[in-house]
């Protein structure tokens, strides 16, 4: 696949390469962290959603690991289709949805959500401002909401499995950032997402009425550090912001 060759996320194509991606820096810096913030479930009826679910990865994490019962929810079909076949679970059920809105789930009744790096591939400020309302609506008082997205102040640089904006260039609100993904053969993907500053994101929080979040920035943890250890020993390629309904 050429690497100079965007591809649209909504596709056959996409879903495909998605499903190819190398995953190894999100299983070691995002996965474990979303679980610890999250928690076990201490109940079976316990509902987390997973927002953005694409291939169903932290679905399972969810199910699995936490033990939750996970309403996977995206809007590419394609998908979804691959999250079905991939990754089935009893207590994960996948959805199709507008990406902007929760009408089935009534005020209050959901345990907890989840969003993976969604917000940085949707253009559209308010559908996420919706969107985020939306799963503010949801959640019971008190519940956690998880975002895990890519790390605003690390564009440019250059991780073992991802680059997301051209390095040295600095990129406004709303800008497009060309994203460079690898898959699991060594094969370049490029891909568009859409730049926000850490501030943007505080604000969807804080408009939809969630507290200020808490902001973590995971790195590669290593015994020994060495000059030629790869980016993300010293630089976080996702953030982490957990808040609270």
């Amino acid at each position: 696949m050429a690497s100079d060759d965007p591809l649209d996320w909504d596709t056959t194509a996409a879903a495909g390469a998605y499903r190819d991606r190398d995953m190894r820096l999100a299983e070691r810096l995002i996965f474990p962290a979303v679980l610890q913030r999250l928690g076990r479930s201490p109940g079976p009826d316990r509902l987390v959603l997973d927002v953005g679910c694409g291939t169903g990865a932290i679905a399972a994490q969810l199910a699995g690991g936490g033990e939750w019962t996970v309403q996977a929810l995206d809007p590419s079909a394609y998908m979804l289709d691959f999250a079905r076949a991939d990754r089935p679970h009893p207590r994960i059920s996948y959805r199709l949805f507008d990406g902007r809105t929760l009408p089935w789930l009534a005020d209050n009744s959901v345990d907890g959500a989840v969003c993976g790096l969604v917000y940085c591939t949707d253009p559209d400020d308010d559908r996420l401002a919706a969107l985020t309302a939306e799963i503010h609506r949801v959640l019971r008082p008190g519940a956690p909401y998880l975002l895990a997205d890519l790390n605003p102040a690390a564009t440019g640089v250059g991780f073992s499995t991802l680059r997301h904006g051209e390095p040295g260039a600095v990129y406004c609100d709303g800008d497009t950032v060309p994203a460079l993904l690898r898959l699991r053969d060594g094969t370049p993907m490029t891909s568009v997402t859409h730049y926000r500053s850490l501030d943007r994101y505080r604000s969807f929080l804080t408009g939809a009425g969630f507290p200020s979040p808490t902001v973590d920035l995971p790195t590669l943890r290593v015994e020994a550090p060495a000059e030629d250890d790869p980016a993300e020993t010293r630089t976080a390629p996702y953030m982490i912001l957990t808040t609270h309904a």
